[in-house]
């Protein structure tokens, strides 16, 4: 439904069913991080000056219950220093569900050669052909995760809309 406030955004159904009655099943921490160790490439997100996100894929290593990554000169490395404040997510999916997990954390660049190496970083290879050698520490706060079983899409009235989430709406930039 289309608020009147403003037509891009819309509103939850109240009639739609609740979570666990949906059959999301909300992860252990323990089961959040077997997830994230197993995942090779993740989304970084940090608030911009302006407040808006942006999101990054990373390559990363977990250790000792921190993620690290590997980072060039650049935009992600300033906005980090700037808004340390970050979530990191990564998500996939098996044969029978699909999962995501989220971290708040607060990023950390490390700059001592100990801790460089203590993080195992430098033995992470970076999908990235740029050279990276600044290294972060990414300190969870808090760790979500949440993984839905898979659903058959088929549907005999080959109405989507039973199956599926509704499209988010594109519209094209209002310029005054």
């Amino acid at each position: 439904m289309v608020t009147a406030a403003n037509p891009y955004l819309t509103r939850i159904d109240p009639a739609s069913p609740a979570p666990a009655a949906s059959g999301v099943e909300e992860l252990a921490p323990s089961e959040c991080w077997r997830y994230v160790t197993a995942s090779e490439v993740g989304r970084l997100a940090i608030a911009t000056d302006g407040g808006r996100p942006e999101v990054f894929p990373i390559d990363f290593r977990v250790h000792d219950g921190a993620v690290y990554l590997r980072s060039a000169p650049g935009t992600k490395l300033r906005l980090m220093a700037q808004h340390p404040a970050v979530a990191f997510e990564v998500d996939g999916s098996d044969a029978r569900a699909y999962w995501s997990v989220v971290i708040q954390a607060d990023a950390h660049r490390l700059d001592t050669d100990a801790d460089i190496e203590a993080s195992g970083i430098l033995d992470l290879d970076s999908s990235s052909p740029t050279a990276k050698h600044n290294y972060v520490r990414l300190s969870p706060v808090a760790i979500t995760g949440r993984r839905f079983p898979r659903r058959d899409r088929s549907n005999a009235t080959g109405d989507r809309h039973d199956d599926k989430p509704w499209p988010i709406p594109h519209f094209a930039p209002i310029h005054p």
